[in-house]
């Protein structure tokens, strides 16, 4: 085996289907609290990645969550996480004020819980509304294509975090205006 397997003991329950759900639908959110409470659009690729550590807590709390070292491995993690979330979402942006960095670290917080909610929403939709699995994941089907189209036809553009003090020069046909 090319990996060591890991103890079925420690796993506790996954869903994967949560995490499909949680993810497409925390990805909308993200972009919301950047653009409408931020009020800094982030390039995409920043979008991307920040859902990404987000959903790598899922690996941890999930398959590792009766593990002798969860406790670490989940706190390591999470200091990674904000470590890294600082990194990819508020370097190489504009200068901001203190406070606006204090809300932008803190969206780390806001969207974890976004996340983790978004799960149990599917999951409170398994358990008690009668919703197969499939609902959630068929619902996931769609939703990526709508994120992709919405995304896609976004014209909302980041600020550029310095602007060149020389002048670009413009296309004018043959030549330009060099």
């Amino acid at each position: 085996m090319w990996m060591p397997p890991i103890a079925p003991e420690w796993q506790g329950r996954v869903e994967f289907w949560e995490l499909v759900f949680g993810t497409w639908t925390s990805y909308a959110f993200l972009v919301l609290w950047w653009q409408k409470v931020l009020k800094e659009p982030l390039d995409e690729w920043r979008y991307a990645m920040l859902v990404f550590l987000g959903a790598g807590a899922f690996w941890i709390n999930h398959y590792f969550q009766k593990a002798p070292l969860w406790f670490w491995m989940i706190n390591l993690y999470t200091v990674f996480y904000v470590i890294a979330w600082w990194k990819v979402a508020s370097i190489g942006t504009r200068p901001r004020s203190g406070g606006w960095k204090v809300a932008a670290l803190a969206g780390s917080l806001v969207y974890t819980v976004a996340f983790i909610a978004f799960e149990q929403l599917a999951r409170y939709g398994v358990a008690n509304w009668g919703m197969h699995e499939f609902c959630w994941m068929a619902t996931s089907f769609l939703g990526f294509p709508w994120l992709i189209w919405w995304r896609g036809h976004s014209t909302v553009a980041p600020a550029p975090a310095e602007v060149s003090p020389y002048p670009k020069p413009r296309w004018r046909g043959a030549g330009g205006d060099l």
